[in-house]
């Protein structure tokens, strides 16, 4: 057979060059912003350090645990549901205005919840009456402006970083932000406690200043400075470049290439045949530039640049939210992110309770100190390793898709494994003291889920409504978190001393628990002898099995994107080299 003739170009670089004085000044500029973004991700946070004055909060505003829980709430709606808002403004007007307005959100929210502690505005009508309904309304509002201005901070740091660094340090650079982020708690529970004791409004009035100066700072310096581009030294094929011969035994060597490494850059190369034009499964989805469709066919056409980058750059592809409702793989993100959020959240807001369960085992009479105690060793161990697993969890991601071309979805399956050992180990948990080991298997797969999801949104729907997708991908720790937490406090209220009379079997437990979900109003445990669970683990076991069903059905979910992602690949590369062929 005859040698067939595709036209390439050699290098219009060196291959490796010294960086001139220029490049090194951008790559410190671009250091200083991920410095600056870093710092607006750990005053992002603070909505984790609601837990450390809610007591105190409770106290001082002689209110019901449930109001405590439904001011939590509120903050709560605010880092999620503004997310996808936060999103598009980000989108649209760039990071400075979110910042600029989270920064007033996180001021005003804060100094309002300090004015309602130190009583300078009143909850109440008359000192001796119930908290009045406009009173609570506007400390819910202030909780919620908090967490508004914490999702706008998270939102605009995450958009910069990931627009600023290439696909080979891009996980690891957005995962130290969201490491800030999950640190958050620990960083000013740590500070507060020790500045100020258990004084809640000085912990508020830290608050108020340490999550707003970061954002209102970056406001002004925070920005986007795109990577040099990855394929450097390839330009656009032109009608009288030169042919080089490619006999058959090369065109199979880089056909077997093209099935391993083949992707999303295939895409462009359909836009742009006439014969596969029309094929896509979102034809609906769009390029961003010219330029990054006539590089990337030269990319495909040339297997060395194909293996190095086996995928679009994020800048070339812009599938719009309306796009992402109707995407099947956004549809699986979602419901593996609020099984495996939600399992998170339920350990995370309940990990006291599971403590105070297992060290008061058989006894209504227990140390107070000792449990506070063993509360506060769990907070801290979920926070550090959560921090730990946003770096570590892109650091990891980052090696093995440079080193080994390994498409960044096979990490979800892994993250989910990581929650369902979690969960297991849970069960086999019987003394406090081991508890630490569940705290930080949690603690690290919960940080590593939220650096591998924005990556794999990132990569999969592009960068210009990035923002905007992940924001709406993040309602879904809304509903998995209530849920959970929901389950959860069924199933500790059938084991409550109340009910210690009529016990229930686990599957009973776990049948009522899903069928009378909203029949649970919220709030904490009331302080008296018949809402004590004295049976340790049991307290919570049946909580646990059916969250760790959750994370198994996660995990085939995973599996299962991988695979759809791996077969589209394969199509797009055989529908690429059926054109190529056809081409006269």
């Amino acid at each position: 057979m005859s040698p067939s003739r595709t036209p390439l170009l050699p290098p219009t670089s060196p291959p490796r060059s010294m960086p001139t004085p220029k490049q090194s000044s951008i790559d410190a500029k671009r250091m200083s912003i991920l410095v600056l973004c870093v710092m607006v991700g750990l005053a992002s946070g603070s909505n984790y350090v609601y837990s450390a004055y809610a007591p105190q909060l409770a106290s001082q505003l002689v209110i019901s645990s449930t109001q405590v829980n439904l001011v939590g709430t509120a903050g709560n709606l605010g880092v999620y549901m503004t997310g996808p808002l936060w999103g598009k403004l980000v989108d649209s007007r760039g990071q400075r205005l979110p910042l600029l307005l989270g920064g007033i959100c996180n001021a005003i929210g804060y100094f309002t919840v300090r004015a309602f502690v130190n009583h300078t505005i009143p909850l109440r009508s008359t000192p001796s009456g119930e908290p009045s309904s406009i009173g609570l309304f506007f400390l819910c509002f202030a909780m919620f402006l908090t967490g508004s201005g914490g999702s706008a901070g998270i939102a605009a740091s995450v958009n910069a970083i990931a627009g600023s660094f290439s696909d080979k340090t891009r996980a690891s650079a957005t995962g130290m932000v969201l490491a800030g982020f999950g640190l958050s708690a620990f960083a000013f529970s740590t500070v507060g406690h020790l500045v100020y004791g258990g004084d809640a409004a000085g912990l508020l009035l830290l608050l108020a200043l340490g999550t707003s100066a970061p954002l209102l700072v970056g406001s002004l310096f925070v920005r986007t400075m795109p990577p040099a581009r990855e394929a450097e030294g390839y330009e656009p094929v032109e009608s009288d470049a030169p042919e080089i011969l490619i006999d058959d035994e090369s065109r199979r060597t880089s056909i077997d290439s093209l099935e391993r490494y083949g992707s999303t850059s295939l895409e462009l190369v359909r836009s742009r045949s006439p014969t596969l034009r029309g094929r896509s499964e979102h034809p609906h989805v769009h390029f961003a530039s010219t330029s990054a469709v006539e590089s990337s066919v030269s990319a495909a056409l040339d297997p060395p640049p194909l293996a190095r980058a086996s995928s679009l750059p994020p800048s070339a592809i812009s599938m719009t939210p309306y796009n992402l409702l109707l995407s099947t793989d956004a549809h699986i993100l979602f419901v593996v992110l609020a099984l495996l959020c939600g399992t998170g959240l339920m350990y995370i807001n309940n990990v006291g309770t599971v403590a105070l369960a297992l060290t008061r085992e058989g006894h209504f009479d227990y140390d107070h100190h000792e449990v506070s105690g063993w509360q506060a060793k769990q907070v801290a161990t979920i926070s550090i390793w959560n921090c730990a697993g946003r770096i570590l969890g892109g650091i990891f991601s980052d090696f093995c898709k440079s080193k080994f071309e390994l498409r960044r979805i096979w990490f979800l399956p892994i993250v989910a494994l990581g929650f369902i050992v979690s969960q297991v180990a849970g069960l086999n948990t019987t003394s406090v003291k081991h508890l630490w080991i569940v705290s930080t298997l949690l603690g690290g797969s919960y940080g590593s889920l939220f650096n591998v999801i924005p990556m794999l949104v990132l990569e999969w729907f592009g960068m210009t409504h990035f923002s905007q997708n992940y924001g709406w991908l993040c309602v879904a720790p809304v509903l998995g978190g209530n849920i959970f937490n929901l389950i959860f406090g069924r199933v500790y209220d059938a084991h409550t001393v109340g009910r210690i009379g009529a016990p229930e079997s686990g599957a009973g437990v776990m049948i009522d628990s899903i069928g009378n979900l909203l029949k649970r109003a919220g709030g904490g445990i009331p302080d008296d002898g018949q809402h004590d669970c004295l049976v340790g683990a049991n307290c919570y076991a049946s909580a646990f099995k059916i969250s760790a069903l959750a994370c198994s059905v996660a995990f085939l979910l995973s599996i299962s994107a991988g695979i759809r992602r791996e077969r589209k690949s394969r199509e797009r590369t055989k529908a690429l080299l059926r054109s190529h062929d056809d081409s006269p």
